[in-house]
């Protein structure tokens, strides 16, 4: 696999470092947004292998699927995510201690390796309360964590969770911010994963905020499935401005940056095409 443009991170599929001028711009923020099953989380896993095999550090905040989960995807495509550190936010996880005091929060959550994370997540059981995971509560974690170790890769699965536990505009608004500014300052590389957005929606602050906007989208024309990607934003950098084909097989992503979409396929996609 090449390497990524000098200066740059590679996101471990080397037609988006095309796609991208080289790669993403380390230490900033960048939302990754897609449709439902359009391969947020196997992009997210491309990005995180590719840092495990260059000896990072690398962190992933689950808070949508728990570890067992996320290590059957991973190991799905060949991957041996075992080297991951995971802060497992999954909101079924309750207290139990993780290196003594390291999180301090109503609801405790569990950092460490993933192959531990999944044993534990099998001895845990149902809890019938509401989750109370939050944006100040998640940083408040990755704080705590940052004190203890130093990362140059992070993913937080996904953002859109958090907001869909109630957070009311005004607080999301200086909770996100709050946030990316601490992930500035731990010049970390994050990804933040969401949804795209609906029509009509009002613009959401993180997309304001980040570095950086990578679209995916899944659909349907004429019978057929189509994949494809979008640089919506990259602050600082030339990019690739077309809307490019994907396809997900038994290696993960594979982006064809040579290729553009079939007309009656990107004019369906920008009849619908959702803003932020």
């Amino acid at each position: 696999m090449p390497a990524a443009g000098e200066g740059r991170e590679s996101t471990g599929i080397p037609g988006l470092d095309k796609m991208l001028d080289g790669g993403l711009i380390p230490g900033r923020s960048y939302i990754l947004a897609g449709d439902p099953g359009s391969g947020k989380s196997t992009l997210c896993g491309h990005f995180m292998m590719e840092g495990i095999k260059n000896d990072e550090e690398v962190l992933y905040v689950t808070i949508d699927e728990p570890p067992s989960d996320v290590s059957s995807n991973f190991n799905s495509f060949g991957w041996d995510p075992d080297k991951i550190t995971i802060l497992n936010a999954h909101p079924k996880v309750r207290d139990y201690k993780i290196r003594g005091s390291l999180i301090e929060v109503a609801a405790q959550r569990s950092v460490g390796a993933l192959k531990d994370m999944r044993e534990q997540d099998k001895e845990k059981k149902p809890d019938s309360s509401g989750p109370d995971l939050s944006l100040p509560s998640l940083q408040l974690m990755l704080q705590k964590e940052f004190e203890h170790k130093s990362y140059d890769r992070l993913v937080i699965d996904s953002i859109i969770s958090l907001k869909l536990l109630g957070a009311r505009d005004i607080e999301w608004e200086l909770g996100i911010n709050s946030l990316m500014r601490l992930l500035t300052e731990e010049n970390v590389t994050t990804i933040l994963v969401t949804d795209n957005p609906k029509r009509g929606d009002a613009i959401r602050p993180e997309f304001f905020l980040s570095r950086g906007i990578i679209r995916l989208h899944r659909l349907m024309v004429k019978g057929k499935l189509y994949r494809c990607i979008y640089i919506e934003k990259f602050r600082g950098s030339g990019h690739d401005l077309q809307i490019r084909p994907f396809s997900i097989s038994f290696r993960g992503i594979e982006v064809d940056s040579g290729r553009s979409l079939p007309g009656d396929v990107l004019s369906n996609l920008m009849a619908n095409y959702p803003r932020p």
